[in-house]
C-alpha cells in the first residue's frame, strides 16, 4: 500500500472510487449517481489541493488502484487557521485493512507540518466501526449534529469529533 499526496494521473482512479464509494455505502455524502464530475473537473482539483498549503488531498494505492482518500483543508479565517476538517473514504474491501489508519496518520502528519492545532471531523452515528477507528486514532466526540442528514427517507445524526496535536 502507498499513501501520498494527489497527483496529475490519480483523476481517472479517484473518480471510480468515489463512484463505488456513492453505491457501497449510506456513510458518504453523495448517494449512487448523484457526483457529476469530469475526469478534467477531478484533475483541476487535484491541482487546487498540490498547489495550496492550507489543504491536503492524499489517496491510498493498492496494485496501482486509488482504494482511499482523506480531505483535510483549515480555516480560511485567522481564527480559525489552525483547525482543519477531514473527510475519508475507503473502498469497503479495504476496510479493517489499516487503510483508513494509515491515511489518517499521513494526513495528521501532514497538518503538523502545516502548524494544524486542532482536526474535526464527522461522522454518521451508525457508522461504529468509523466511529472505533477515530477513537483508536485519539479523536473525541464533543457533540452531536442532529437530523444532519437524510438517509432513505429518514434523518440520521452526525457525531462531531476533533483531536488536539
Amino acid at each position: 500500500m502507498e499513501i501520498r499526496a494527489a497527483k496529475a494521473g490519480d483523476e481517472k482512479g479517484m473518480i471510480n472510487l468515489f463512484k463505488k464509494l456513492d453505491s457501497e455505502s449510506k456513510f458518504m455524502m453523495m448517494e449512487p449517481g448523484e457526483r457529476k464530475i469530469s475526469e478534467e473537473e477531478q484533475a483541476n482539483r487535484i491541482k487546487s489541493f498540490s498547489e495550496s498549503a492550507e489543504k491536503l488531498l492524499a489517496v491510498a494505492i493498492v496494485n496501482s488502484k486509488v482504494v482511499g482518500f482523506i480531505i483535510a483543508y483549515c480555516g480560511h479565517a485567522n481564527r480559525t487557521r489552525h483547525s482543519a476538517y477531514m473527510v475519508i473514504g475507503v473502498e469497503k474491501a479495504y476496510w479493517r485493512k489499516g487503510v483508513g489508519r494509515s491515511l489518517i496518520e499521513f494526513m495528521e502528519n501532514w497538518a503538523k507540518a502545516s502548524y494544524v492545532h486542532r482536526i474535526e471531523l464527522t461522522v454518521v452515528e451508525s457508522n461504529l466501526a468509523a466511529r472505533a477507528l477515530y477513537k483508536k486514532c485519539g479523536y473525541i466526540e464533543e457533540g452531536v449534529k442532529r437530523d444532519s442528514l437524510k438517509v432513505d427517507g429518514s434523518y440520521v445524526n452526525e457525531i462531531y469529533m476533533a483531536k488536539l496535536i
